[in-house]
Order: C-alpha cells, then sequence, then structure tokens
C-alpha cells in the first residue's frame, strides 16, 4: 500500500519508532536547562522528560483520528489532569489541589520570576514549564503526523529559548541541550529527509548526501570555533534577566531603620535578641543598607520569596567557610532575620532574599519568635588578596557612590585628605584606622548618622580634640567618607558572638550589636572593614565580620596619611583608573568581530540563493537530455511546494499534470525519458523544458503575497528536499 501525504513518519512501524523517539529526545532537551535552576532537579528533570514522551505519544495518538486543532485541545486534558496532581503532591501557597491547581495555571510565571532561583519544586513554579513542554511535544508531533519534520522542530527550539532565559543569572548555559536538539535535528532532516519528488514519505539519502550533509556540518563546526570565541568574548553569555523587570512581592515593613537601634541598645547592653547554636562561635549579619539620603540609611529591599537553597554571592568569596547555625529570635524588630555570613540554605521558616545585599526576611510577618537554621559561608579576607584590586567604573555601581545631598566640604576634604593615594584597599584601611584610632566609643552620646550628627562627630586632624559617638555613627561615617573618596561602599548592621550560657547555645545581647562599612572591589566582592575602635578589635577577629579584612597598618606614619599640606592624589573613581592595556585593546577589536559576528548572521542571507541557483543551473543546463528533462520536472515541483501546493506522493506524473495542465507537455516528457525508447530526447526538448520549468516558476513566483515572493529565493528547504 503507498504511503501518501499526511500519512505520517517514514518507513512503516519502525521509522515512525524512530522518527517519534528523536522528536521526544528534542522535546525533552530543555529540560536539563529547566532543572537546575530548581532545588531539586532530578524529579523536575524526570517530570519534564515524562511529559514530553507523553505528550508526543498523546499527540501522535489523537492526530491520527482527529483534526489537528481537536487533538490539541483534547490532548490538555491530560496536563490539566498532571498539574491538578501535582498540587496534591507538591502544594504552592494555596492549600488542596484544585485550588491550588487553579492559582499555579494563573500565577507560575510570575511566581517563577519573583522567586529567587533555585527554586522551590512545587506547583506554581513547575506548572508553567511543564504545560510549555507538554505543548511543544503536541505541536511537534502534529507537523510530524504532517511530514514537516522541519516544521516539527521549531516548537523544541521556542522551548530551549524559553528555558535559558527563565534559567536565571547562574552559569547554565545549556551546552548540553543544544547538542541533544542538534543531534536530532540531523537525524530527522539528514537520515531520513523527504524525497525529492515533493511531499510525503520520507526516504534514507544516498551516500552522496550523508557525505555532503557531514562536510557542511564539519565545515559550520570549524567556523564556530574559531570565530566564535573571539566574537563573544566581549559579550555576556547571559540573556537579560526578566526577574530583573518583575516586581517583587515581599518588601521590607515600615519599621524604624535598624542602624537606629543601635545607640538605644548601646545604653541597654543587657536585654537578651537571640538564641543561638552553632557549630562554632560565628558573628552575625542581620541587615545591609545601601541607600544613603542625607538623613539616614535604608536597607535594600529587593526581597523575593525563597526554598531552602539560596544562590552563592557574585563573585564568590575566597576561602569561604561553611557555618551552620540553629537561631531562635526572642525580641527583634522588623521582618530581617540574622544570618552566618552569605546565607546558602534556610529550613524551618519560609523566607524571602535579596541575593544583593544577602539579606534574609521572613515572609508574611516579624522575625520575633521565629525558628530556623542557617547555613552561610563567612570569607576568609587577607590583605593579599585585595593590594592590587580595583573597584568597579560601570554604571551599575553608581549607587553606591551616590552622595545625595552633596556632603559638606568638610566631609569631602576629610576624605581626601584621610585617604590619600594608593590602591583603593589601602585608601579604605587608612580610613577604617583614622576612625579607630582617633575616636571613641561612647554609648551615651547622641546618636545619629545623618549629615548634621556627622559634621559635628568628625574631627579634621590638627583640631585638638577627640571625637566621641555611637556605634552607628562610625560606620555611617566610614561609609560617607569611602563615598566622598569615590569607592562603593554601604552599611551593615550585625551582631557579635554573645556569651555562651552552659548548655551548648549563646545568647546575642542588645549590647553584641555592632555595624561594619563594607567597600566592593572588583572580581573580589564586598569586603568588610571593621571601623569601631575598642573590644571589636581585641576579640580575636579583628575585622567584622568574623575573617574579614584586618586593618593594615602601615610601616610609618607619613606612608599612612598625608600632611595638611599634601596634595591630594587622583580618585578611584576617576576615567579610566580601573582600565588596563588589555581592556583598551579589547574595546578596539570590539567593532571588528561584531562586524564579523554580524557578517555571520547575514551570510545565509547570501549562501542559499546562490546554493539554490546552482542547483538549478545542474538540473536544467547539464548531463543527458533526458537528465535535464528530470530535473526541469523535480525544479517544477519544488516550485510548486514553495507556492503552497504541494503534490502527493502517489501522484503520477499524469496525475500532476491533469491536475495542472500547464504541465502536460512538460509530464509526457518526462514519461518518454523515462520509460520510452532510447534515445528519447534530444537537446531541443531539455532546453525547451528547462524554459517550460522557469517560466512556470516565475509565474508562481509572481502569484505569491509580497512577503513570499520576497523570502522566494532566501527559502533554505529546497535544499532539503
Amino acid at each position: 500500500m503507498a504511503v501518501r501525504a499526511g500519512d505520517g513518519p517514514p518507513g512503516g512501524r519502525g521509522g515512525a519508532v524512530a522518527a517519534h523517539t528523536a522528536l521526544i529526545t528534542a522535546v525533552g532537551a530543555p529540560a536539563l536547562v529547566f532543572a537546575p535552576g530548581y532545588e531539586e532537579p532530578t524529579p523536575v528533570l524526570a517530570l519534564l522528560g515524562c511529559a514530553a514522551a507523553l505528550s508526543v505519544a498523546v499527540a501522535a495518538g489523537l492526530t491520527a483520528r482527529l483534526s489537528t486543532a481537536g487533538a490539541l485541545l483534547c490532548g490538555l486534558l491530560v496536563p490539566l489532569a498532571c498539574v491538578t496532581a501535582l498540587a496534591a503532591w507538591r502544594p504552592g501557597p494555596v492549600p488542596g489541589a484544585i485550588p491550588g491547581a487553579a492559582d499555579a495555571l494563573l500565577h507560575s510565571g510570575a511566581r517563577i520570576l519573583t522567586t529567587t532561583p533555585p527554586a522551590p519544586a512545587t506547583v506554581d513554579t513547575l506548572t508553567l514549564p511543564l504545560l510549555a513542554t507538554w505543548l511543544a511535544g503536541a505541536a511537534s508531533a502534529s507537523a510530524l503526523r504532517r511530514a514537516r519534520p522541519l516544521t516539527a522542530l521549531l516548537p523544541p527550539v521556542a522551548l530551549l529559548t524559553g528555558a535559558v532565559v527563565l534559567a536565571g543569572p547562574t552559569d547554565r548555559p545549556g551546552h548540553a541541550a543544544v547538542a541533544i536538539l542538534a543531534a536530532t535535528a540531523a537525524m530527522l532532516l539528514g537520515t531520513m529527509a523527504p524525497a525529492g519528488s515533493g511531499g510525503g514519505p520520507l526516504r534514507r539519502p544516498d551516500t552522496r548526501t550523508v557525505m555532503r550533509t557531514l562536510a557542511s556540518a564539519a565545515a559550520l563546526a570549524a567556523l564556530a570555533a574559531l570565530a566564535g570565541p573571539p566574537i563573544m568574548a566581549d559579550w555576556s553569555r547571559r540573556p537579560p534577566d526578566p526577574r530583573s523587570a518583575a516586581r517583587p512581592p515581599t518588601a521590607s515593613q515600615d519599621v524604624v531603620n535598624p542602624l537606629s537601634y543601635l545607640p538605644a541598645w548601646g545604653r541597654r547592653p543587657n536585654e537578651r535578641l537571640l538564641r543561638v547554636r552553632a557549630d562554632r562561635p560565628v558573628e552575625l549579619r542581620w541587615v545591609t543598607l545601601a541607600e544613603f539620603t542625607g538623613q539616614t540609611w535604608l536597607p535594600e529591599a529587593a526581597y523575593r520569596p525563597a526554598g531552602v537553597r539560596l544562590p552563592p554571592p557574585s563573585p564568590v568569596p575566597r576561602r569561604a567557610t561553611a557555618h551552620t547555625a540553629d537561631i531562635t529570635v526572642e525580641d527583634m524588630p522588623g521582618p530581617w532575620l540574622p544570618t552566618t555570613g552569605y546565607p546558602r540554605s534556610v529550613r524551618g521558616l519560609a523566607v524571602a532574599y535579596d541575593p544583593n545585599s544577602g539579606t534574609l526576611v521572613a515572609r508574611g510577618g516579624q522575625s520575633a519568635g521565629r525558628r530556623y537554621t542557617v547555613t552561610g559561608e563567612v570569607p576568609d579576607w587577607r590583605p593579599a588578596d585585595l593590594a592590587d584590586a580595583l573597584v568597579p567604573t560601570d554604571p551599575a555601581f553608581q549607587i553606591y557612590r551616590e552622595l545625595t545631598p552633596e556632603p559638606s566640604a568638610r566631609i569631602r576634604d576629610l576624605a581626601v585628605l584621610v585617604a590619600g593615594r594608593g590602591a583603593p584597599y589601602h585608601q579604605a584601611a587608612r580610613l577604617a584606622e583614622y576612625l579607630r584610632e582617633h575616636y571613641v566609643l561612647d554609648n551615651r552620646a547622641r546618636g545619629g548618622h545623618g549629615y548634621a550628627s556627622l559634621a559635628s562627630f568628625l574631627v579634621a586632624p590638627g583640631e585638638g580634640r577627640q571625637g566621641a559617638g555611637t556605634a552607628d555613627q562610625f560606620a555611617s561615617a566610614f561609609a560617607v567618607l569611602a563615598r566622598a573618596a569615590g569607592l562603593p561602599s554601604r552599611v551593615v548592621v550585625g551582631f557579635g558572638q554573645g556569651r555562651p550560657d552552659g548548655s551548648g547555645h549563646r545568647w546575642i545581647y542588645t549590647g553584641d550589636a555592632v555595624a561594619w562599612g563594607e567597600i566592593y572591589f572588583k572580581d573580589v566582592g564586598w569586603v568588610p572593614f571593621d571601623v569601631i575602635p575598642g573590644s571589636r578589635t581585641t576579640t580575636g577577629s579583628r575585622a567584622a565580620p568574623e575573617g574579614a579584612v584586618p586593618s593594615a597598618r602601615p610601616n610609618s606614619r607619613p606612608s599612612q596619611r598625608p600632611s595638611a599640606g599634601q596634595p591630594a592624589g587622583p580618585s578611584v573613581s576617576e576615567p579610566g583608573y580601573a582600565t588596563r592595556d588589555g581592556d583598551r585593546g579589547t574595546r578596539m577589536w570590539t567593532p571588528i568581530l561584531v562586524a564579523a559576528g554580524v557578517g555571520l548572521l547575514v551570510s545565509p542571507l547570501l549562501v542559499v540563493p546562490a546554493l539554490r541557483r546552482r542547483r538549478t543551473r545542474r538540473r536544467l543546463r547539464r548531463g543527458a537530455p533526458a537528465e535535464r528533462i528530470l530535473g526541469a520536472w523535480a525544479e517544477a515541483l519544488d516550485a510548486l511546494r514553495l507556492a503552497g501546493r504541494p503534490v502527493p506522493a502517489a501522484y503520477t506524473v499524469q496525475d500532476v499534470a491533469t491536475r495542472y495542465p500547464e504541465l502536460e507537455w512538460l509530464a509526457g516528457q518526462v514519461n518518454a525519458a523515462g520509460f520510452g525508447p532510447r534515445p528519447a530526447a534530444g537537446p531541443g526538448d531539455a532546453a525547451a523544458a528547462a524554459d517550460l520549468t522557469s517560466t512556470y516558476s516565475r509565474t508562481l513566483r509572481r502569484s505569491q503575497p509580497p512577503l513570499r515572493r520576497l523570502l522566494w529565493w532566501l527559502d533554505p528547504r529546497p535544499l532539503f528536499w
């Protein structure tokens, strides 16, 4: 029995199984990019793989009995049932199978964009990739059923693109998924290429076709290997993260600035705040404050719901040590949760997280009365890591240099005088040591960390008096002076190690609260500096938090600070300070490499028409007259297919002539060339066949809409027919 167009994939049952297996692999490949974005990648990978297999199988069965639209609509009942079962197995914020499934269908996309990766594997974060995988598989199976392998590959490619975008800002380029998708494409388009007689069954190509395909693939691979790295060297390998445009659903509550609690806590140092059981004594981070208004510091507030696992800071700190602590909050203001260093996992409590600041908040309420277990990484910063480190100059860090409104001339002059010249690390170390050596901590002093308070707190060298202030004033003064000197800075509020209670726990009291400043160094990250004199520098950890950079003490006073008459050195924020010769060379080559990349992208627009015209000339102008007549017939069939009039595979030459009378003479010549006595045709007949085919192709092209006429010679599909 002849196989007709629309009867499905090639080669009977065995060919159908091979084609659908390749299609399942292509649809399941994007799961390799989706899955690492979740806390439990293996179950997610299995779920999406099963969805790919089931969608192709169900769609293949339904399209044999229903129309394409009917098959897609009926098939949707299966993934909807899967979402309902998933809501019962992995519930989201809405309890109940049916209500949870309905909520996930409405809000799955928003939950993915507003959840800190890696996302928890719940119904509200899995519904979107599950449905996308199902729809891609169903659409691909329907296209393959109509013997359109190129169209069948488009849904998996679109699915992989969406997976890369939603994968988040982690290093998951998806090379394995791309390789798998390319391999399945080669199987569908190469080893099972459509027959040249126009539409219908798929067959194995001859050896020459396979060799040409492999040679072309090898040439393209070599070109990509040689030209790809220099072209992409100056480009980000990650797509724009859509999470940056999504508004987080969780924000800090309107409570008093946490920095403002320090003066009152310093006057009442024996009130209990936390109970901590840790594998070793460790200082705690509480809140990071980055925005300075001139009157106070405000916390960073881009908190997104998070699961148990949290993403690492960027860049990853050097020589970090994991510390685990079980924390019980007794009486703390606000939603903020103390952590050990940069938190990596939190158990026992629903939290939201701000990756930029490393700050945790309790979702939906105050932190008082909460108990949780946190594991964080505490860096071991060393001066050798920072001696030659630069500060970033890109606009993204400008918010950490902003001083609005402008500080007084007294503050700017003091910053330039104390920071002096040299590498950014040494400037920051001079500022920290100046505050520790020339000021005293006085918890009875009037607090305040705005410009007005800092103006009375700061003392210029040679004024003959010693400054005194509260912990919040020391941290604020350091950050403001650093910004005035051109260093990106922020303030962090945290707690010391507390006191043991004899039962393996440590109590954190109000007197253990402290604040410190942090400076950002390029390729290193945020580095803390201890700025408070006295007890903080004698506890065994000379910087805050534990393991931070000890403040550098130059060998001689003159090299530490310039004299009053010494001219100030250049600010590290001046353009070009962080620019190296290699960076300038890279920027010189960037236009050339971009132009080369654009040329590679545009080259198919020139290559495809050239290859097609070359093949047409070979069909119509080369070989014996009989071969040229058969080539003219193949050109006519290709033109019909491009015009949207594919010839069913079971049609004979005479059937085609009956349907398209313009080809009746050519059909007779084809029959004579194939079955007539030899020689059946002469050069004149071959030339007439070529002229008829060329005229007929032009007529078909002119009958098409404008866009189709424009793309007629740019369509690469005839090269595979």
